[in-house]
C-alpha cells in the first residue's frame, strides 16, 4: 500500500506527527511521522502551497540514503 502524500490522509490512516528536524546525511529539513506499526518515518516537503503541502518518504529522494541503510 503507498503512503500518503499529505498529512491528513497520513494522519487518516493512522500515522502521528512526531515533529521536525533536518536529514543526517542530506540536511533537508523533514517531518517525521510514527507509522501505525511504531516505526519512526522521515517525510520530506516537495511542493508546498496555502491549500495544500505533498510530502515524500525522505529516504527515495535522499542522496545518502544508502548510508543509513542496516547491513
Amino acid at each position: 500500500m503507498p503512503v500518503p502524500d499529505n498529512r491528513t490522509d497520513l494522519e487518516m490512516m493512522g500515522y502521528r506527527y512526531d515533529g521536525s528536524g533536518f536529514c543526517r546525511g542530506c540536511g533537508a529539513s523533514l517531518q517525521w511521522f510514527v507509522t501505525p506499526n511504531g516505526k519512526k518515518m522521515p517525510m520530506s516537503v516537495q511542493n508546498e502551497t496555502e491549500e495544500k503541502e505533498t510530502l515524500e518518504v525522505h529516504w527515495s529522494v535522499c542522496p545518502k540514503a544508502k548510508d543509513f541503510r542496516k547491513k
